[in-house]
């Protein structure tokens, strides 16, 4: 089964991040601490693998693999 994984080390945790907005099942979840302050995760159980958020990912953070 594939399934979106997330580089945190090439994430910018934008408040704004673009794959978030993306994601239609809404697997992309951002945690908003402060503005700046922004965590930014992949539920593996709501992802279907689909691969939209890989293209509007501006750091090339999110990749797809089989899990």
């Amino acid at each position: 089964m594939r399934k979106a994984i997330l580089d945190k080390n090439k994430c910018d945790s934008s408040p704004f991040c673009p794959a978030s907005r993306s994601c239609k099942v809404g697997a992309i979840k951002r945690n908003v601490k402060e503005f700046f302050n922004v965590e930014i995760d992949i539920d593996q159980d709501i992802c279907t693998g689909c691969g939209v958020c890989v293209r509007f990912c501006p750091r090339r953070a999110i990749k797809i693999a089989e899990k």
